[in-house]
C-alpha cells in the first residue's frame, strides 16, 4: 500500500506544479494583453506609420537621381562661369583679335580639366546641359560656345562648328596679311596692315559676330598707339591729354561692359598714364608711386616698385661685373697667357666677381 501512495503523492505534486504554472501563464497573458490588443487595434486602425515609412524610403530613393542632376548642373554652371571669366581676360589681350582660334584652343586646354575628369558623372545629363561632342574636350568647347552665344547675342543660326572654322580662317588671314609682311618700316605701316587684316576678318565673320567678339581687343591693341599719339602732340596740354585718356577708359568700360582693371593689368594702365604725364617733364618717385597706387592699390604698387628697384640694381651690378670681367680678361691676355691658360683661369675669376658684385 505504501508504494502506490508514494506514486499518488508524486502525481498530486506534479498536478499542483502544473496548475500553478498554468495560472502564472494566464496571469501573464492577461497582464500584457491590454497593451498588446491596444497595439494591435492601433496597428489595424492606423496603418499609416508603416506606409509613411515606406513612402519616405521611396522618396529618398527617388530623390537620389535628382540630387545627382542638381550636382551636375552646379558643376557645369561653375565651369561655364570660369570659362567666361577666362575668355574675358583673353579677349582683353591685343593679340586675341589677331589669332583668336589659337588663343581659344590654349584657353580650352588649360580650363577643361575639371569637365574631363567629371565627364562620366555628367553623361546622363549631357543633353539637358547642352554638352555636345564625343569627349570632354568637345563638351567643354560646346560649353564655351554656349556662353559666347549668350554673352554677345550671336545669331541664332550660328553653330559652333561654323564659328570655330571661321576663327581658324581669321588666324590664317593674320599670318598672310601681317606676319608674312614683317618687318614693317614704321608703326604707320604696321597699323595699315592691321587695318587690312581687320577688313578681311570682318568679311569672314560678318559685323554681327566680328564686332562683339573683337571690339574690346581691337581697342586695347590700338591703345598704346593712341597714347603715343597723345604724348607726341605738342599742341595739347597735359591736362587735356589726361582728360582724353580718362574718356577713352570710361568709354571702353561702358561700351564693352567690363572693368578694365579686371581684364588688363592695372600696372600696365599706370605705365600708359605715366607716359602721358611725363610729357610735361620727369616725375619724381613719389609722383610715380601715386599713379601706380591709384591704378593698382598701395600693396600691389609697393610690390611692383620694389621689384623694379631690385631689377634695376641687379642690372647695374651685372653691368659692373661685365665691365670688370672684360678688363681683367684683357689684362690676363696682355700678360702672355695662352687661350688654354685663360680658360683655366677664368672660372676662378668669374667666381670672385660674382661674389664681389652680389650676383649669386
Amino acid at each position: 500500500m505504501r508504494a502506490p501512495s508514494r506514486v499518488t503523492g508524486v502525481l498530486v505534486c506534479a498536478a499542483l506544479v502544473g496548475l500553478m504554472a498554468w495560472r502564472y501563464v494566464v496571469a501573464s497573458e492577461s497582464s500584457v494583453s491590454p497593451a498588446g490588443s491596444a497595439g494591435a487595434a492601433s496597428a489595424s486602425a492606423h496603418p499609416a506609420p508603416l506606409d509613411s515609412r515606406r513612402a519616405q524610403t521611396g522618396s529618398l530613393v527617388a530623390s537620389a537621381p535628382e540630387a545627382r542632376e542638381i550636382k551636375a548642373r552646379l558643376l557645369v554652371a561653375q565651369l561655364r562661369q570660369r570659362l567666361g571669366a577666362a575668355y574675358e581676360r583673353t579677349a582683353a589681350r591685343g593679340d586675341f583679335a589677331l589669332t583668336p582660334s589659337r588663343l581659344l584652343k590654349s584657353l580650352l586646354d588649360r580650363r577643361c580639366g575639371a569637365l574631363r575628369s567629371h565627364l562620366e558623372e555628367l553623361t546622363p545629363y549631357r543633353a539637358q546641359l547642352q554638352l555636345e561632342g564625343p569627349d570632354g574636350a568637345a563638351a567643354c568647347r560646346s560649353l564655351l560656345f554656349g556662353w559666347l552665344k549668350e554673352r554677345f547675342a550671336l545669331p541664332d543660326d550660328l553653330t559652333q562648328e561654323r564659328l570655330w572654322s571661321m576663327l581658324e580662317q581669321v588666324d590664317s588671314e593674320y599670318e598672310r596679311l601681317v606676319v608674312s609682311q614683317f618687318p614693317f618700316a614704321s608703326d604707320e605701316a604696321l597699323l595699315a596692315a592691321h587695318e587690312r587684316f581687320r577688313e578681311a576678318r570682318r568679311g569672314i565673320l560678318g559685323p554681327s559676330i566680328e564686332g562683339p567678339l573683337f571690339g574690346l581687343s581691337d581697342e586695347l591693341f590700338q591703345l598704346p598707339y593712341r597714347v603715343d599719339h597723345l604724348a607726341t602732340d605738342s599742341h595739347t596740354s597735359v591736362d587735356q591729354k589726361l582728360a582724353a585718356w580718362q574718356e577713352w577708359l570710361q568709354r571702353l568700360e561702358s561700351e564693352h561692359g567690363v572693368r578694365l582693371a579686371s581684364v588688363v593689368e592695372p600696372v600696365e594702365l599706370a605705365k600708359l598714364e605715366l607716359r602721358i604725364r611725363e610729357t610735361a617733364g620727369p616725375l619724381g618717385p613719389e609722383q610715380q608711386r601715386a599713379v601706380y597706387e591709384r591704378h593698382a592699390g598701395s600693396e600691389s604698387a609697393l610690390r611692383y616698385l620694389e621689384h623694379q628697384r631690385e631689377q634695376t640694381e641687379r642690372r647695374e651690378r651685372l653691368d659692373a661685373f661685365n665691365l670688370e670681367r672684360a678688363r681683367l680678361l684683357e689684362q690676363l691676355t696682355r700678360s702672355g697667357l695662352t687661350p688654354e691658360q685663360l680658360r683655366q683661369r677664368m672660372p676662378a675669376v668669374d667666381q670672385q666677381l660674382l661674389v664681389k658684385h652680389q650676383l649669386q
